[in-house]
């Protein structure tokens, strides 16, 4: 036990010196170097370097990192890690590679912190707030959008899964297994406080009128 949290708080230690220098690097325009410390803490934090974990679905990357575990902490640093990443391609110009890193990193991070299920700490919400300003989550695909809807369930800002349910179901009105979601979201809100709704922007009266109209898209 005790091994165990020595190591952690070492790897914590590492990695924030890690991320400190990284960050001056970036801040001084001084890529290469950037680059290269970066791929050094990357390949000592994973195992991995940076072209197997672009390379790798997001799934199996928090396996790799996770094993049968998932431990949210150390994705929340492998999240760090891969949004400089992202941030030294967008530097270089190389945008396309910069905007398919957040993506995958956003994927995982929302995988995680939905799969737990249980309260989000203040730090990982802002961390998505943070991938979600840089590429915009009308511009996110189908797979991101679910995890994205139920994560936003998840911490309670039902508005927002609206907005992003209405949309999927707007891009594809046929999918039967969105609807299905879309109609069981509406459904355990029901059974919701009205305040903690009201706290959630999304008023009762919201929530009956949005059922009954993803019960008129199966019909």
């Amino acid at each position: 036990m005790f091994e165990e949290k020595d190591y952690l708080m070492k790897m914590v230690k590492e990695f924030t010196a890690a991320i400190s220098r990284i960050a001056g690097l970036k801040d001084e325009k001084n890529v290469e170097e950037s680059q290269e410390v970066l791929n050094e803490t990357l390949k000592s934090f994973t195992d991995l370097d940076i072209k197997v974990i672009e390379a790798l679905p997001y799934d199996i990357l928090i396996h790799k990192i996770s094993g049968n575990t998932i431990n949210s902490e150390k994705h929340l640093m492998l999240s760090e890690l891969l949004t400089y990443q992202a941030d030294i391609y967008d530097l270089k110009g190389e945008t396309l590679r910069a905007k398919n890193l957040y993506r995958k990193n956003l994927n995982m991070m929302l995988n995680v912190l939905v799969e737990q299920n249980n309260p989000i700490a203040e730090q990982h919400n802002n961390k998505i707030d943070e991938l979600l300003e840089k590429i915009g989550w009308f511009n996110l695909p189908k797979e991101s959008k679910v995890l994205l809807f139920q994560y936003y369930e998840l911490i309670q800002n039902y508005g927002k899964a609206e907005d992003v349910l209405f949309n999927l179901l707007k891009t594809d009105k046929q999918n039967d297994a969105v609807l299905r979601q879309g109609i069981a979201f509406y459904e355990r809100l029901t059974k919701k406080d009205p305040a903690e709704l009201l706290e959630g922007n999304l008023p009762m009266d919201e929530v009956f009128e949005g059922l009954e109209t993803l019960k008129k898209y199966k019909k």
